[in-house]
């Protein structure tokens, strides 16, 4: 067998005569040794000397990019609520969708731990020929057994390491290709919906718009492929109405694209009020247990859950309170129920105000509708989160920046983007949409949802991520959780009397007395009843009893 033949079939013969030549082959690299296809690697090390092993562990080594794992301390919930065909399931699906690789991030876990691993191997290779040097031969040939075993250890690591190495690289070049593609698609999408708006004969405009649907069509299906390649936990085949409070969990998020830190974030959907299926009071019930359920179980925590952390670090860091309660109402206008769930809800969970399906109005309703929201809320007395004004006037000045869609027209003065987001306050609700796909399709165009020309969705996650609006919500939520349990102290402590209806015996004591002093009214003697109020130790109630006196 050839090297060039052994390097294509993935197999690898290590029966070299010496280490020199093993180190000359001309097929010796980092692909071609402890392929994933080597079991002569590990079931024949003596065939090969340790310090070639050595040297094949470094080369595989020095061959690898280095991967920062996500740094995840914190826990992040959001639950969303909100009434019934507003899109809440939708949103979620695609407020984190593209900050959600849980494939590749599973990936890159995998190459770390398994980079450890190997590490790990080698100091113990180390540290054993180190004691051996130092002790009695008995000893000594002990240790060098137990080297050798290592070393296969070693060597099939090393074989695992380069496995997970490709199939990186192999998944990376392949959404690498399919994003490409899809971007040419949609600029070349761009360009023939431009060619078939301004063409005056209609055979021409005809034959542009099947175009256009062709390639649409193959947009649709490169997305799907992607997302198959993602394959991220916010795909949800059984998409669907909710009808109960349902969670999902995403591991390890990053904050944004290349950070190395990141959250937990688990994404609570609530069924909507106002459906037949569930009902308004039935959704009101099951969101407000829900919120109660998660606070109570936090003050009632009295061992950590999680090996190896203790129940103050829980507590703070990976606490199940919800932490961001995002309250959904309809366009154009805000109606009673929505008031009333958030004056249930305003005192327990930080409540941000965000519109849905913000794509039906212009920009000049959007604004309007914002400020009599605003003021409503104001009248009514509900508590809403305010983000901080220099954070949003941050993301406002990077949003300015972004170019428009692609194939959308250079707007020029006085049309230029400007953002709304919160106002110069803080104060105004958000204008949203989300959309399978992160796209919907108009007649005038196309809506992209996680662009800030056409939703406020990149700016609410930006302030929630990105600018570390979440850990201002988490104090947030903590602080409320602490007023919570302060209000049910004062609420066991407040003395609960009940009054105990007198027995039978004492009203007929009662009757006798009147009787006797109605018939001996004229004479001498008078007597008068009055009450007392008797306290009972044992049941903790009070009794009223009868007493004569005479004067």
């Amino acid at each position: 067998m050839t090297p060039g033949s052994a390097r294509d079939s993935g197999f690898v013969n290590v029966a070299a005569p010496n280490e020199e030549a093993m180190l000359a082959w001309p097929g010796f690299s980092p692909s071609t040794i402890a392929s994933p296809r080597a079991p002569s690697l590990v079931d024949e090390p003596s065939s090969t000397t340790p310090s070639l092993i050595e040297a094949m562990v470094d080369h595989h080594l020095e061959a690898l990019e280095e991967e920062e794992p996500i740094q995840v301390e914190h826990s992040f919930n959001i639950l969303s609520v909100g009434e019934s065909g507003l899109g809440k399931t939708t949103f979620q699906g695609d407020v984190f969708h593209h900050l959600d690789p849980t494939r590749m991030q599973e990936m890159k876990r995998k190459l770390v731990a398994q980079r450890a691993k190997v590490g790990l191997l080698r100091d113990q290779i180390a540290r054993k020929a180190q004691e051996a040097s130092h002790c009695e031969d008995e000893r000594a040939m002990e240790l060098h057994k137990e080297k050798e075993a290592l070393r296969k250890e070693l060597c099939a690591a090393v074989g695992e390491l380069e496995k997970l190495r490709a199939q990186k690289r192999s998944l990376e070049s392949v959404v690498r290709v399919l994003r490409s593609e899809i971007s040419a698609l949609v600029d070349a999408l761009a360009a023939l919906r431009k060619q078939r708006d301004e063409a005056i004969e209609f055979v021409e405009a005809q034959r542009l718009a099947v175009e256009v649907f062709v390639l649409a069509k193959d947009e649709a299906e490169l997305q799907r492929e992607l997302s198959s390649q993602m394959r991220t936990s916010l795909d949800r085949s059984d998409a669907g109405q909710t009808l109960a409070v349902s969670t999902r969990e995403i591991k390890d998020m990053p904050l944004y694209h290349g950070s190395t830190t990141g959250v937990g974030v688990t994404l609570i959907d609530t069924p909507g009020y106002g459906d037949i299926k569930v009902g308004t009071e039935a959704s009101f019930r099951m969101i407000s247990s829900e919120v109660s359920r998660r606070i109570s179980s936090h003050l009632s925590k009295q061992r950590s859950s999680i090996p190896g952390m203790p129940l103050d670090d829980e507590r703070r860091l990976r606490n199940d309170l919800v932490h961001l309660c995002l309250f959904f109402i309809a366009p154009h206008r805000m109606k009673k129920d929505d008031v009333h769930l958030m004056k249930m809800l305003h005192h327990q969970v930080p409540l941000v105000v965000v519109i849905a399906k913000s794509d039906t109005m212009t920009t000049k309703e959007t604004k309007k509708y914002k400020e009599q929201v605003r003021v409503q809320l104001e009248e009514e007395g509900v508590r809403t989160f305010k983000f901080d004004a220099k954070l949003i006037e941050k993301v406002e000045r990077s949003h300015a920046e972004v170019p428009p869609p692609s194939g959308a027209p250079a707007a020029e003065e006085p049309y230029k983007f400007q953002p709304l987001y919160g106002g110069s306050h803080g104060q105004w609700p958000w204008a949203v949409m989300g959309a399978d796909g992160a796209r919907r399709e108009y007649l005038w165009g196309t809506a992209e949802t996680n662009h800030p020309h056409h939703s406020e969705l990149p700016a609410l996650r930006d302030l929630i991520l990105r600018e570390g609006g979440w850990q201002h919500l988490k104090r947030e939520a903590s602080l409320m959780a602490d007023a919570v349990a302060e209000a049910r102290r004062h609420q066991r402590a407040r003395p609960q009397w009940s009054v105990r209806r007198p027995s039978g015996l004492a009203l007929l004591r009662a009757v006798a007395v009147l009787l006797a002093a109605a018939l001996v009214g004229s004479g001498s003697l008078r007597f008068t009843f009055t009450q007392r109020v008797e306290a009972c130790d044992r049941c903790n109630t009070t009794a009223v009893a009868g007493c004569v006196e005479q004067i």
